[in-house]
């Protein structure tokens, strides 16, 4: 085993010394991020910083730019991929309330579960379980798959939920009706 470097003893003393980890998550925390994303920018950002040590004079300010810009980054790819499983899932997982006919809502989670019964069996699975919040890798690893394919079974099942909502526009305004409400 050999020794750490100078640089390697430097960061890791800065890491400590100024408890980079902690003023990141407190950072992001007041930026909205749930703590569980926070966990993971604040790792990629001191990542993003290891790997520019030697070069950077301001290591906190680097530190949260890159934070922020992960955040970003990753609100981006939530916007991008905002499709109509949200609007369905939301179908799903909505609760009673006194003003919701017990009927309709019976006939939109019948039309839900009619849906993902018209897909194949990898991807009925994955777009259960993404709907239960499971990311791609976690699916990928449970199904022993590529998290490419998984994506890649997510993308067709979505593909084939955009047709079934344009066959059925009525469904597709009353669910987005009830998503921006």
């Amino acid at each position: 085993m050999t020794a750490p470097s100078k640089d390697q003893r430097d960061f890791t003393a800065f890491v400590r010394n100024e408890k980079a980890e902690k003023k990141l998550h407190r950072y992001l925390a007041k930026h909205g991020v749930t703590e569980h994303e926070g966990e993971d920018i604040a790792q990629y950002a001191l990542m993003k910083l290891w790997e520019s040590w030697p070069c950077t004079s301001k290591p906190m300010a680097f530190a949260y730019h890159a934070a922020k810009g992960r955040w970003i980054d990753l609100l981006r790819y939530k916007n991008r991929h905002a499709t109509s499983v949200e609007y369905i899932a939301d179908l799903v997982f909505e609760v009673e309330d006194s003003q919701d006919d017990p009927a309709v809502l019976a006939v939109q989670k019948q039309l839900v579960l009619d849906f993902v019964k018209t897909l194949p069996k990898t991807q009925k699975y994955v777009f259960v379980c993404t709907l239960d919040g499971m990311a791609p890798r976690q699916i990928a690893k449970e199904l022993h798959l590529g998290e490419a394919t998984v994506r890649s079974h997510l993308r067709h099942s979505r593909q084939r939920l955009r047709l079934l909502l344009e066959e059925d526009p009525e469904l597709g305004e009353r669910a987005r009706h009830r998503c921006e409400a």
